[in-house]
Parts: structure tokens; C-alpha cells; sequence
């Protein structure tokens, strides 16, 4: 899978935890994909280091930016964009794993 792949995967995420009760009730009587995305990746995530795993809850299920990501975990934005690239290489090396 490329990398443009799982970020388009990973905004749908971060859209979907955006306005997740909403989606939720929705997804109840009309079914949708992400869903499934959601699961994919919660099951990836929940494999890596407690680093990492802060990172992608920061910027994908609660929806902050690199920089505000950055400042609730106390690093610099440059480190959150290198954590955040090592995040979609580990979840890279993953999908070409299985």
C-alpha cells in the first residue's frame, strides 16, 4: 500500500472520530467503509510503541493539528512530523507484513 493511500485512509479517520456519535447513528441504518478502516487501524495501532500510539490518537482521533499536537505532548512540531512519518511507514511495513 503507499503512503498516499494510508494518509487519504487516515483522514477518513480523522473524519469519522471528528463527528463519531453522529457517523455512529448513521453507519446504525446505512453502513459505511470506514468503519472498517477505523477497526484496521485501532488494530495496527494497538501494536506499537505508547510513543507512537500518542501520536496517532493526537492527530487522528482527536483531530489536532501537528503544532497543537506538539504542544499537548510537550515536543517541538518538527519531532511530531517525524514521529507522524514514522507512523505511516510502520503502518506501511504492517500492511505489506500480512
Amino acid at each position: 500500500m503507499t503512503i498516499e493511500k494510508i494518509r487519504k485512509d487516515l483522514k477518513n479517520i480523522r473524519t469519522y472520530y471528528a463527528d463519531r456519535e453522529v457517523l455512529d447513528a448513521a453507519f446504525r441504518i446505512l453502513p459505511h467503509r470506514v468503519k472498517g478502516l477505523v477497526d484496521f487501524y485501532a488494530k495496527m495501532i494497538s501494536e506499537v510503541s505508547l510513543e507512537l500510539y500518542k501520536v496517532y490518537y493526537e492527530l487522528y482521533v482527536r483531530g489536532l493539528t501537528q503544532e497543537a499536537a506538539a504542544e499537548e505532548l510537550n515536543y517541538c512540531t518538527e519531532y511530531i512530523r517525524m514521529k507522524n512519518k514514522e507512523l505511516l511507514m510502520y503502518f506501511q511495513s504492517k500492511m505489506e507484513d500480512e
